[in-house]
This record gives structure tokens, sequence and C-alpha cells, in this order.
């Protein structure tokens, strides 16, 4: 099905190859794990398989890449379509039009089906993706995950011979993970699609007994096997290559918050908010105190990044108020705000602002009237230990989206907030970015910082987290200490949410 010939891909104007001559094949049906450290090249693989490498994004490039019969080289882009279908990492970055139904619908129509059977490919991909209940809505108005729904739903409609997935379950709750997964496992049962996995959660793959690939950081294919057989035979090998591993979650985890004096640092009473006159979250009362790591869990569209950008003052409450660092956030310019509270958004995207990654990790203290020698020592010293310095003077959209993710981080620590509110801040991360940027979590709160982290990823939130909140139905169902939280979304039937394998009483 899939045919690689010593590729090779550098992108212009880079002095590094993305891509450092990989061979390999692939067979129909099989499926496919890839993974590797962060910015070793799975994202321009992807684009490679799909034929977009080489039409959109100048570089040189050699070798050869078949995929059913076809040149993705040189074969036109409407015929490896037909056959490949590519879930990208950032699900706007491949929208194309403004609502769900025309989204799912627009390469349907671009193929000319008739319309009774663009009408059933429709339905029929939405109830697969759990997101038919989002039929009428506009791109713009969903959560990170919804529009990660509609991404899939698109390429799936297509019903394509290869299916692409790079890094599928970064914006997805546990239940919709679980759900994406069982129908990708049904499809290749029924139709025998050959489906490839960009993906750094290894452990959640393993009960497909994928064939594992996995990418050095000069972008050649290090090893490549049965999974389950390279995690037993090269585990050492494998974590010196940063990877995340079953069960390595809890190395270097911090020492809890629980039982140290705190202040209150951010309060919500009988905190209602929404868009449009509609309710999103109701009755929202917490006391969120200094030095802790809270873990925001619940479904897509359960109301955690609202939450989160009502404690910026980014929205306003609908009923009840919130105050943070002694301001009411009804009150208070959201400018005022932001220098107390720091914010990362779920899209790394949609807060890059500069023309290099000097001056974006720069950006807030010179607006803050922060610069000085420690300000750029704090700097030097968290672009070095992100992986990021080799970039200073690099533009940050040529940065993997890894990458990226971590320069939102620095930039937000470069002037050290109170309170670090962050939306899912581990796309894209390899397992030995990902602890890095969670030591530097704990040191914040070691000075007195308070972090409230959005996260789908259970494992973590249990080995890192000193409290977790679970917002349900529009509620906060659960607000309680990791173990007596896992314990309260099992006995309520919400066990997709346990960490891999483990189990809680």
């Amino acid at each position: 099905m899939i045919a690689l010939r010593n590729l090779s891909f550098r992108f212009e104007g880079s002095t590094r190859q993305a891509l450092h001559d990989i061979s390999l094949d692939i067979a129909p049906g099989e499926f496919v794990a890839l993974t590797g450290p962060s910015g070793c090249g799975k994202s321009t693989l992807a684009l490679a398989l799909g034929g977009y490498l080489f039409r959109q994004f100048d570089g040189q490039a050699s070798g050869s890449v078949h995929v059913n019969g076809l040149d993705t080289r040189e074969d036109a882009i409407y015929d490896v379509a037909e056959v490949v279908g590519l879930v990208q990492q950032n699900p706007e970055a491949q929208f194309c039009t403004l609502t769900v139904e025309d989204e799912v619908s627009f390469g349907l129509e671009n193929r000319r089906m008739p319309r009774a059977d663009i009408e059933k490919r429709l339905r029929w991909a939405l109830d697969i993706v759990e997101a038919s209940h989002l039929a009428e809505r506009t791109l713009t108005t969903l959560s990170g995950g919804e529009q990660q729904k509609v991404a899939i739903a698109a390429m799936m409609a297509a019903k394509p011979q290869v299916l692409i997935f790079d890094e599928p379950t970064s914006n997805l709750d546990p239940t919709a993970t679980a759900t994406i997964f069982d129908v990708i496992r049904h499809i290749r049962e029924v139709a025998g699609i050959t489906v490839i996995v960009m993906e750094h959660k290894i452990d959640y793959l393993l009960s497909f007994d994928p064939r594992l690939i996995v990418m050095d950081h000069e972008g050649r294919i290090a090893y490549d096997g049965p999974a389950r057989q390279l995690l037993a035979d090269r585990h050492e090998e494998l974590a010196n290559l940063g990877l995340r591993l079953p069960g390595n979650e809890l190395a270097d985890a911090p020492p809890a918050a629980r039982g140290r004096a705190q202040e209150v640092l951010a309060q919500t009473r009988d905190l209602q908010l929404g868009y449009n006159g509609n309710a999103v979250l109701k009755d929202i009362n917490l006391d969120i105190h200094t030095g802790q790591i809270v873990a925001v869990m619940g479904d897509n569209g359960s109301g955690k990044s609202t939450f989160l950008r009502s404690l910026l003052g980014l929205l306003k409450p609908q009923a009840g108020w919130v105050s943070v660092c002694g301001q009411d956030t009804r009150t208070t310019p959201v400018s005022v705000m932001a220098r107390h509270v720091g914010f990362i958004f779920q899209n790394p995207d949609h807060q890059l602002f500069a023309d290099s990654v000097g001056a974006e990790a720069d950006f807030a203290p010179r607006n803050f009237g922060l610069h000085d020698v420690g300000t750029r020592q704090r700097i030097d010293a968290l672009l070095s230990s992100t992986g990021l310095a080799s970039y200073r003077d690099a533009h940050p959209y040529r940065l993997s989206c890894g990458e990226k993710r971590r320069l939102n981080v620095v930039s937000i620590l470069s002037y050290q907030p109170r309170l670090i509110l962050l939306d899912e801040p581990f796309i894209g991360q390899d397992w030995g970015h990902a602890r890095t940027l969670l030591r530097l979590l704990r040191d914040e709160t070691q000075r007195g910082a308070t972090v409230l982290w959005v996260t789908h990823d259970p494992a973590l939130a249990r080995a890192y987290a000193d409290r977790v909140l679970f917002f349900s139905s529009g509620r906060l169902a659960i607000d309680a200490p990791p173990e007596e939280a896992f314990g309260a979304l099992k006995r309520t039937g919400h066990a997709g949410y346990l960490p891999p394998g483990d189990v809680v009483p």
C-alpha cells in the first residue's frame, strides 16, 4: 500500500534535514503507530504521504513516496486525496468552510457526489465521532476538541484507503478518544483500511497491537517493529529518546501542595458563564490557593476553557462574580489582569505575535515594562531548558507544533505571573519536553504561583496535580485530590478518565 524509498526533505532556509533517508513499506490494513521526539519530522512525514509537502512548502526533496501506486511527489493532489485522508494536528489548519455541515460535506461536493449520498455520508461521519449535535454550529463556536471531531469526520466521510492521524487525541476527552479508536478498529475490520497514527501516548494504542515506528531527533527511522516487543526489548533506548512510555509519568513528579498554609488567590461565587445569553457553566463556587497545581478535566464542550477565560476576565460573568489577586474581573480591564494572570490558549498559533522566537519570548516583559537584566537571564534560561535557544532568530511559524507550544509557555513564564492558566499545554510534546515543562511549572508553584491546567490526560493529572476539578453537564461535579477524584469518576461511570491500566478504588 505504501512504499517510501530514501526519502529526505529539508525546508527552505533550514540547515537541518526534516526527514533523513527514510525507507518504509506499509502493507494494506496495517495499523502503524509513529512516534518520536517533538520536532523529529512526524508531521512532515504525514504531509509527504498526503502529497501536501511537495506542493505547499519550499524545500529540497529526494527519494520517492508511493501510495497505492500513486506517486505523491508527482501525481495530482486530488488523485492522492482519493486514497489518503490526513487529519492534521491543528484542526483549524484544514478547515475550508464556516459551518460543521459544510465542512464535512466539502470534499464530497468537490467529488460531485449526488446530494442524497452526501447527506447519508454526512450523517454517518458525524454519528461516528458523536458530533451529530454539532451539525448546525459554526466552526468558530466549537471547542478545540469539537473542532478535532469535525476534522476527523470530514476525512472519514470520503472513506479513504489510508487514514493518517497527526496526534488525533490531543484535544479529545477520553470518552471521545475511545470512541474514535473504536470506530477506526471497526472500519479496519470492515474495509481493511490502513491506519497511521502519529502519537506520543503510546500506551493508549497498545490494545491495537500496532507496528511501532520510532523516529529520532535527526528525522531518521530509529526503530521499527511490533510495539510490545520494542517496549520490552528497547525500553532504555526509547526512554533515552525522550519518549513517553507506560508508567513513566511518575518520574520527577512534584511534592503535593496539600497541607501547606495557602493564601486564597482566586475565588468564584455563584458563577454563571456562557455565550449569547446561553449558560455553559452554573453555580461555580471555588477557592483557588497559592502554590497548587490544579488539573481541570471534563468532556469536550463541558466548559473548561470557558472557566479559564473567566479567570483572566476575557469572559465576564452572566451571574455571580470572579475575584483574582483581589481584583473583580467584571470591572478590572484585561490589560491589568494580564500582569498577574498568564494564559496559554489551546491553539499555539493564537498567541504568536513577534517575528522571531527571541522577540516572542520577550514580548510580554517589554509590554509590562519588566525588561531588565534579570528578565533577560530568565528568558535565556527558559529558551535553553525548552530546547529553543538555537531558534532564537527563527520566525515562530517555522517551528513545529510542539516547539510553538513550548514557546507559548516560555512567553508566559518570562514575566512570572501569579496565576498561570494552561489550556492543554502538552500538545505536541514528547515525554522529555513534557517533563521539562512540568518541572518549570512546579518551580513556579514553589515560588508561590498557582497553575490551572486543562487536560484530558488522567495519568499526568494523577501524577502531577494537587487537585482535580471535573466539569460535567454545566456544573462542577468533582473538586478533590487526585485519588479521591478518580475514585469518584469511576463510581459515576467515567471510567474512561482513569489512567490506562490503573485501578482506583
